[in-house]
């Protein structure tokens, strides 16, 4: 089992490996080298190992379905950096399983059916999804990837995807997001009991889970809610932000695109609706920023999320920084820690997949189950796939918005979690 002593060993020489190569230090005593696999590549001796589509006896090729030119283009584009910053080093080391590791990548634009259509052309040819974004196309998909058994990392953190024992979600879900966000709005006296919560939320599984979250906790927190919801096209949130300035609320909860977030701040500002807004985690880019909307995020802004920001001082986050630094140019944002410890998270399967000898679709499955104490070193939330249908983490991050920081976001509370967070369980 993956949290085994012996387990925990070997994920923590093949990290710390994995780290002194991502630096570029020179091999030492502390930092060896030595190799500790066989022929095969398992390091459980010699041995056949059964494959699945996407593996030969060089590589493993695994789908990418993404977003790279629709509304949530800046989020994947910071997941593929720190996914490449992961496997050019892991494959540097000899990738997985004695395989190097290859990606064929599928643009979607947000558009369910061009992900259908991206599905059916990569499917025959990979082992499994690194990457599937979108909660509206992972939706679509969902009785595909359990027929064809293809294990999904899902860029989406929606408890919906979680009845499918193929999609691994990799952090908190936005249910928990909210009740865990809203239970600090009041024990930091933002919120008191019996006043009106407004959630503008986007339609679909990204928006209708998060409300799910909000609506379980106002009612065991005693607060009011009104509900607002929106479309992915709609730019201008004057009419919600209106509606709950008139309702008297004291918090507005965001589930929404980054636009839509400067839209909301923005109108909420120049209208002198003193309220905090508190996001979603994909509802916030630090490119905000730079535009009209930043006094308005400093002001009033929250953002609750899993993964750790891109100026976490902790020491995982501090090392893949400092290689971004290195390799890449322009604004980061938390998404390239959420990208390397996805690829951790995949990088881990594979290889108890492998020590199982057993690399096949079935195998991956098997060998996800067996993890259940994922430790990415702060980077996200640890987490516990040996459930299924289980939330795999329940603590959250809740950030700030500052300008004056690498990736636009500060940690205003540190990792935590909250009693009715642990206990909530999503409806079936």
């Amino acid at each position: 089992m993956a949290n085994s002593s012996s387990t925990r060993t070997r994920r923590r020489a093949r990290t710390t490996l994995a780290t002194c190569l991502l630096l570029g230090i020179a091999v030492t005593a502390g930092c060896s080298t030595k190799a500790t696999t066989t022929q095969d590549g398992s390091g459980q001796g010699a041995g056949e190992i059964a494959t699945g589509p996407g593996v030969t006896d060089k590589t493993v090729k695994l789908g990418v379905i993404t977003d790279q030119t629709g509304v949530f283009a800046g989020l994947a584009k910071s997941v593929l950096q720190g996914r490449d910053l992961f496997w050019t080093e892991k494959n540097k080391e000899g990738g997985v399983c004695g395989r190097k590791v290859e990606f064929v990548v599928k643009d979607h634009g947000y558009h369910t059916q061009q992900a259908v259509s991206a599905y059916s052309q990569v499917k025959g040819e990979v082992l499994a999804l690194q990457e599937l974004l979108g909660s509206p196309m992972i939706a679509a998909l969902l009785p595909t990837i359990k027929s064809d058994e293809m294990l999904s990392l899902a860029v989406s953190w929606s408890s919906g995807l979680l009845d499918n024992p193929y999609v691994v979600v990799a952090g908190t879900t936005y249910d928990v997001e909210m009740i865990n966000g809203l239970q600090y709005l009041v024990d930091s006296r933002k919120l008191r009991r019996g006043e009106t919560v407004s959630h503008i939320y986007l339609e679909g599984d990204y928006g209708q889970n998060a409300l799910e979250g909000s609506r379980a906790a106002a009612k065991k927190l005693g607060l009011k809610l009104k509900e607002h919801k929106i479309k992915p096209t709609d730019t201008d949130l004057t009419a919600q932000v209106t509606s709950s300035r008139n309702a008297k609320a004291k918090a507005v909860l965001l589930t929404t695109t980054a636009a839509q977030t400067a839209s909301a701040v923005s109108v909420a500002e120049a209208s002198g609706f003193d309220a905090t807004f508190l996001g979603s985690n994909p509802s916030f880019s630090p490119a905000l920023l730079s535009g009209s909307a930043k006094k308005a995020l400093h002001k009033r802004f929250l953002l609750v999320s899993s993964t750790a920001p891109f100026s976490s001082k902790a020491d995982k986050p501090s090392t893949v920084r400092k290689a971004f630094t290195k390799k890449f140019s322009g604004q980061p944002t938390s998404y390239v820690m959420y990208g390397y410890a996805q690829s951790e998270i995949m990088a881990e399967i594979l290889q108890e997949a492998c020590d199982n000898k057993d690399l096949t679709r079935a195998g991956l499955l098997k060998a996800m189950r067996g993890l259940s104490d994922v430790d990415t070193d702060g980077l996200i939330a640890p987490l516990d796939y040996s459930k299924s249908g289980a939330i795999p983490a329940r603590q959250v991050y809740i950030l700030r918005p500052d300008a004056k920081v690498a990736g636009g976001l500060r940690i205003a509370q540190d990792l935590y979690s909250s009693e009715l967070g642990d206990s909530y369980e999503p409806a079936k």
